[in-house]
C-alpha cells in the first residue's frame, strides 16, 4: 500500500486519533483503487504506519465497519477487507439520523420522488450512450417478470431503479438514492402488485429508457416523477399505516 503520509501531530492533536487514522485509510483506499473484498494491512501494520497505539487503530477500523466501508474477516487469512461502497451501507448509517429526526416511511419515499427524477435527468444529460446502454441493460433484464413472484418482481424493479441512479454519474447523490432505495427494501416486504399495474410499470421503464436515451432531460424527469407517484399512491392504497411507521435503524 502506498505512504500517503502520516497524519501531522497538529492533526492528531486536534481531533481524536482515531478519527484520523480513519480517514488516511480511506486515502489509501482510494490512492490505491482498491476494490470490495482487497485486503488492507494488518492491525500491527497500520499502528507502526501511522505510530499509534493499537487501540487507535481498533477504533478507526470499527468507525469504518459500523459504517460499512470495510470488513472484519475472521479465522485464517482475516482482517480488514475493503467494503462494498454502495448504497446499503450509507443507508444503514442514514437511518441513525432519520429515527433520532422521527422521519417516516411515506417521508422516505417522499424523499425518493423527490432525488430519483432529478438524477434520471442527470443520466439523459450525459453524452454518448453509456447511460443509455446501462439503463437499457438494466430494462432487458426485467422485462417479462409480470408473471413471476412478487418478490422477483420487486428485485427485478429495484434494479432498473439502481441503474438509472447510477447512470447520472454523480457518485454523492446516487449514493443518497440507493442508500433511500435500500432502506425502503429493508423494511418493506415486497409490494403486492396487480398483474396490469405490473404491465404499466414496464411500458414506464420502457419511456424512461427512451427519454434517457434520446438525451430528453425533462421527459425523463417527468416520466420518472410520475412512476413514483403512482407507486406511492398504491402504496398508500394497501397499507398507509405501515407507511406512518418511523424509520428504525438497523
Amino acid at each position: 500500500m502506498a505512504v500517503r503520509g502520516r497524519p501531522s501531530r497538529t492533526a492528531l492533536r486536534a481531533e481524536k486519533l482515531s478519527a484520523v487514522v480513519a480517514r488516511q485509510i480511506l486515502h489509501d483506499i482510494q490512492d490505491e483503487n482498491l476494490s470490495a473484498g482487497d485486503k488492507l494491512p494488518p492491525e500491527s501494520d497500520m499502528c507502526e504506519r501511522f505510530e499509534v497505539g493499537k487501540a487507535s487503530v481498533r477504533e478507526a477500523l470499527r468507525i469504518l465497519e459500523t459504517n460499512g466501508l470495510i470488513q472484519i474477516r475472521t479465522g485464517n487469512g482475516g482482517g480488514p477487507v475493503v467494503g462494498d461502497m454502495d448504497g446499503r451501507g450509507f443507508g444503514q448509517m442514514s437511518t441513525l439520523h432519520f429515527q433520532a429526526l422521527g422521519a417516516t416511511l411515506r417521508d422516505l419515499l417522499d424523499a425518493r420522488i423527490g432525488i430519483e427524477p432529478t438524477l434520471a435527468a442527470s443520466a439523459a444529460a450525459r453524452p454518448g450512450t453509456d447511460a443509455a446502454d446501462a439503463v437499457q441493460h438494466a430494462l432487458k433484464s426485467s422485462l417479462g417478470f409480470a408473471d413471476c413472484t412478487t418478490e422477483e418482481f420487486a428485485r427485478e424493479n429495484s434494479g432498473f431503479h439502481g441503474a438509472v441512479i447510477t447512470a447520472s454519474g454523480n457518485p454523492i447523490m446516487s449514493t443518497i438514492a440507493l442508500g433511500l432505495r435500500d432502506i425502503w427494501a429493508l423494511r418493506i416486504d415486497a409490494v403486492p402488485v396487480p398483474d396490469d399495474y405490473r404491465l404499466e410499470i414496464e411500458r414506464d421503464h420502457e419511456q424512461i429508457t427512451q427519454a434517457i436515451a434520446d438525451h430528453d432531460e425533462r421527459a425523463a424527469a417527468d416520466l420518472s416523477r410520475k412512476h413514483l407517484v403512482a407507486y406511492k399512491a398504491l402504496c398508500e392504497k394497501q397499507f398507509p399505516d405501515t407507511l406512518s411507521e418511523r424509520v428504525e435503524w438497523r
